[in-house]
């Protein structure tokens, strides 16, 4: 099996960097009405997945913090 080549301190980089895209791509290809705090919301909402994709390790937790996630906005 081969482990990943990122150190904690690049995989939370990247963590960050999907929330930044994520509320960018919003911001600019979203719907007409949404501002920046929808923007904001979305991003960190993207943040947290991969976060908790990232922090822990039982699959069938993760799963659910994920769906339970997906709920929001």
């Amino acid at each position: 099996m081969e482990t990943s080549r990122l150190t904690p301190r690049r995989s939370w980089l990247f963590v960050a960097l999907s929330g930044i895209v994520a509320a960018g791509t919003v911001y600019v290809f979203g719907p007409s009405d949404s501002g920046v705090l929808a923007s904001v919301a979305v991003g960190c909402v993207v943040s947290l997945m991969f976060a908790v994709g990232y922090a822990v390790s039982n699959e069938r937790v993760k799963q659910t913090l994920i769906d339970l996630l997906s709920l929001l906005p």
